[in-house]
Parts: C-alpha cells; sequence; structure tokens
C-alpha cells in the first residue's frame, strides 16, 4: 500500500466512524468501535484528522478533545503496514499547526511508556514527559507516561 506524496491531512467527520473503527481495530488492543467513535463526534468538542490510503480507507489518523485553550490528544494510529515513513509526523504536525491557530495554548497526552517511536514522535512535537500514571492500560497493566505541550497558540510551540 503507497500513500501518495500529495495526500493531505483532512477533517474527518461523523461519517467516518466505521473507517476509523476499522484502522483503531489493526492498531490497539483496547479498541473504540464505530458506535464509539460516532458518539464523540456527537459530543463536541471533539476532532478527527486522517490521511487517506489511495484505496479508499485511512492510512492514518488523529483525534482530540478541546477544552477551552487546552486540548487532549486522544489517539494516533497509523495502519501497520505504513509505519516507519513519517505519516504520523506529517498528520501530527499538521494537528499541530490547526490547534495553534485555533489559540490553543497547552496539550495533552497519556502514551505507553513502552511505546518508545510515539515517545520520540511526541517529543519531536514539543510535548514533554511530567508525569506517570501507574498500572493505566487495562490490556496489561502498562504505565502511561503523561505528556504535555505548552504553546503560544500563534503557531509555533
Amino acid at each position: 500500500m503507497n500513500i501518495p506524496p500529495s495526500a493531505a491531512p483532512v477533517r474527518l467527520g461523523p461519517e467516518s466512524a466505521q473507517a476509523l473503527a476499522d484502522l483503531e481495530a489493526r492498531c490497539f488492543p483496547d479498541s473504540w468501535d464505530a458506535a464509539a467513535f460516532a458518539a464523540a463526534f456527537d459530543r463536541a468538542p471533539f476532532a478527527a484528522y486522517g490521511v487517506a490510503d489511495g484505496e479508499g480507507g485511512l492510512a492514518a489518523y488523529a483525534t482530540f478533545h478541546f477544552l477551552g485553550d487546552e486540548f487532549e490528544v486522544i489517539s494516533i494510529a497509523v495502519d501497520p503496514a505504513l509505519r516507519g515513513r513519517g505519516l504520523g509526523g506529517r498528520l501530527f504536525g499538521h494537528v499541530l499547526q490547526q490547534v495553534d491557530k485555533m489559540g490553543m495554548t497547552r496539550g495533552y497526552l497519556e502514551v505507553r511508556a513502552g511505546n518508545a517511536p510515539a515517545k520520540r514522535l511526541y517529543l519531536r512535537h514539543g510535548f514533554a514527559a511530567v508525569g506517570v500514571r501507574r498500572r493505566y492500560y487495562p490490556d496489561n497493566g502498562e504505565d502511561a507516561l503523561v505528556m504535555v505541550r505548552e504553546s503560544t497558540g500563534t503557531g509555533s510551540p
């Protein structure tokens, strides 16, 4: 599966709930189903951005909650067959530009303590580890690192 170089991230809506669930199921052991994504869209402020795979599906997505001038990264997923090609970084960079334009001043996320590629991605995009949630993930009891990104809200961290 190849992603066209011109494939740009786009904002997704409730009609993408099944595609989001399909990709999530390939990426995470504790995945949301389509109903959970549809409910999240109904409970604004929730946003999802994605990159098409060129075959009518999603290659990657990022989901967020917005809370005043802060945001929380819910998840970022890249199709396992497409990992290591910079797609997640490109998508995440695009989304962070959008939240900066919206005036968001702080972002939060949790990441599995053992997920080295994700931690590198977040560090490259200005997040810093600020705490640990012990035994956070129910599938295996793994710890989560809490990471925060401070921003001026003007397009740069």
